[in-house]
């Protein structure tokens, strides 16, 4: 069994995490401008589930702020208990990657363009998370009642991230306690993203551009849950576009997405009336590029 380290304050100097061990994040953890984190390949990252009052999103939650850096190959992020074990069960503040590209904000968190800092740097191979993020609502264990706790958070999250910022290849987000994958005011590029059985949205892309090379796989199988779709594009400072190139393999299982448009040779028309809850399955390689995007509309 590997030992565990635990991480309950900010990275402040450079620093690996080894694949020889489990590295578990107790509080808000940020890695600072100027810090690079070198994450050896197949390493483990564990957020520990539950209330902490001292951090702004009251969860456990990992920050690279602006002018960080990342350098990893494959690594995974997961969801664990007070036990620091890991559990199937979203309860914390997911990942977050803070860029130098735009002005963003969410969630209590945010980032301001500052030409004199550096930019940030995020190179990874793979970034595989699991039950990250937090739902609005929870059972009581004691009561066993279901409590609402205020705004949910998505497991995996961009903000104010440019193209020069941004190397990670592939993205894997799963069970997401809200939305699986987060976008804001970004402008970023994947050769691979992988989504399945978020508590909510597929894509949430706000005023964001996303290229998508090589695959783009959403699965939101059709549930009685309403208001959960596929692509959920917000232009509350202008446009969003979801770009999936030529040759790209694409598999979509869920609602498309309400007030969207489709630009595609390959793909069938979706419904996108306001509220619409039909079903939406596309599945094979694009002939020709592909364009999901809203200009005025979310």
């Amino acid at each position: 069994m590997k030992p565990i380290e635990i991480i309950s304050s900010n990275i402040t100097r450079d620093r690996n995490l080894s694949d020889k061990k489990i590295y578990v994040i107790e509080g808000e953890v940020h890695v600072l401008k100027g810090v690079r984190l070198t994450v050896a390949d197949r390493a483990t990252i564990l957020l520990v589930n539950g209330v902490f009052p001292k951090s702004q999103v009251r969860r456990s939650v990992l920050i690279f702020d602006q002018g960080s850096q990342l350098a990893a190959k494959r690594f995974t992020i997961r969801a664990a208990n007070e036990h620091r074990k890991p559990v199937k069960d979203a309860d914390n503040g997911g990942v977050w990657f803070l860029g130098n590209y735009c002005n963003a904000s969410k969630d209590r968190v945010s980032v301001r363009v500052n030409r004199k800092s550096p930019l940030s740097r995020f190179s990874a191979t793979l970034i595989a998370t699991y039950d990250l993020g937090r739902k609005d609502t929870y059972t009581s264990r004691k009561t066993g009642k279901e409590l609402d706790i205020g705004d949910d958070i998505d497991g995996f999250s961009v903000l104010g991230v440019g193209p020069t910022e941004w190397a990670v290849a592939a993205v894997r987000s799963h069970y997401s306690g809200d939305d699986g994958f987060d976008c804001t005011n970004s402008h970023i590029s994947l050769d691979r993203l992988e989504i399945r059985h978020p508590t909510e949205d597929g894509m949430n892309v706000s005023s964001s551009r996303i290229e998508i090379h090589k695959s783009l796989w959403i699965d939101l199988r059709k549930t009685i849950q309403t208001d959960r779709d596929l692509f959920d594009l917000e232009t509350d400072d202008g446009a969003s576009y979801v770009e999936l190139w030529r040759g790209c393999w694409v598999r979509l299982d869920g609602v498309f997405g309400d007030d969207l448009r489709l630009s595609s040779r390959d793909m069938p028309a979706p419904d996108v009336c306001p509220d619409n809850e039909t079903a939406y399955s596309f599945s094979g390689q694009l002939k020709t590029a592909s364009l999901v995007y809203s200009i005025d509309e979310d």
